[in-house]
């Protein structure tokens, strides 16, 4: 090769290399400097790498291309260990709606102290931010940022059965958090339920609701008396039941297995209520993607993990929504909260 050509080569990869050396260093100097910008600045290297490659290919003499090639091991060690992120750890927690339960007093305090050893799980993960079942758009009316900060500052024992008081802000206040972060969105399974119970009704498709039609999944928390479940263990253990992947997996099932069958389900006549069940289908995958939507959307992408206390039907979309993120981990609420001691039936 004709020495000038080399020395064509050896400018243009030399002036990659600066580029990229001084992208680098400005991020890394950079006061909380972005993972993502970090990120961007390895990337280039991956392209000054080929540069490099194309360069020690080109020149004749072995020598020279060994140089080459070490200077590249020494260019490049350092950074692709830091080329990919961390990843966010994700902590998911179902739970039943506390004041809702019928028979079921929260401020027990048989309950109250199984509520304080869940609490003291929740603490001992460290959540950076936590998230709740709450509209922040209807923060006006909700008023759960004066509530929480009033509660901050108060010595009161709390008197509200609401989850989001007995759990989320006990933890927030022990961990010492400033702020709960509101991430619900409204549905309309009530409306489109109402529906398709009125339609099966008239066309004699109870069978579908009621779990007996063909290819339907009965949910595990509808093969039981909820009620005299929760009477029967403690509120942890209830809570690690609900958790399981037998009972989550079985309530995901129903919304994709049941609901579908309901309507008028020729495919080749469309009309009134046709497929009118998959539409309580899409509405549920809505809200939950608006919830997860709203969640991502409140992160800096710095936090090194966060928690999110939600009825529990809404997980099992919600961590496929996280887990096909490349930026976050859900951690295996087994591994953190621990297995159930009930047994499915």
């Amino acid at each position: 090769m004709p020495k000038y050509t080399q020395y064509r080569y050896a400018i243009n990869a030399i002036g990659h290399i600066q580029s990229a050396k001084t992208l680098f260093q400005s991020a890394k100097s950079l006061n909380g400097f972005s993972k993502d910008y970090l990120y961007r600045s390895g990337e280039l290297l991956i392209v000054i790498k080929k540069a490099i490659i194309l360069l020690a290919i080109k020149l004749n003499n072995k020598m020279k291309r060994k140089i080459l090639l070490i200077f590249l091991l020494i260019l490049t060690a350092g950074v692709y260990a830091q080329k990919t992120p961390p990843r966010i750890k994700v902590y998911l927690l179902g739970t039943f709606h506390f004041a809702q339960a019928n028979n079921y007093n929260v401020l027990d305090e048989v309950h109250q102290k199984s509520i304080q050893e869940l609490n003291d799980v929740i603490v001992g993960i460290k959540p950076e931010k936590i998230f709740i079942e709450r509209m922040p758009e209807f923060e006006k009316d909700n008023k759960i940022d004066s509530i929480y900060t009033a509660w901050l500052n108060s010595t009161d024992e709390m008197k509200s059965r609401n989850e989001i008081w007995q759990v989320a802000f006990k933890v927030g206040k022990r961990l010492g958090h400033k702020k709960l972060y509101q991430c619900d969105n409204p549905g309309n399974y009530g409306t489109i339920y109402s529906k398709i119970a009125e339609y099966v009704r008239e066309y004699n498709q109870q069978e579908i609701l009621s779990y007996k039609a063909r290819g339907t999944t009965t949910p595990l928390t509808k093969k039981v008396n909820t009620d005299s479940l929760r009477n029967s263990v403690t509120l942890l253990d209830y809570i690690k039941w609900l958790n399981s992947k037998e009972v989550q997996s079985s309530s995901q099932a129903h919304y994709i297995n049941v609901y579908p069958q309901a309507g008028n389900t020729d495919v080749y006549n469309f009309g009134q209520n046709y497929l009118l069940g998959t539409e309580l289908t899409v509405d549920w995958y809505r809200r939950n993607i608006y919830i997860y939507s709203k969640i991502i959307n409140q992160l800096n992408y710095e936090e090194n993990s966060i928690f999110l206390l939600m009825g529990n039907d809404h997980m099992p979309i919600i961590r496929h929504l996280f887990e096909s993120n490349p930026y976050f981990e859900v951690v295996d609420v087994e591994k953190w909260l621990g297995k159930t001691s009930i047994k499915n039936q």
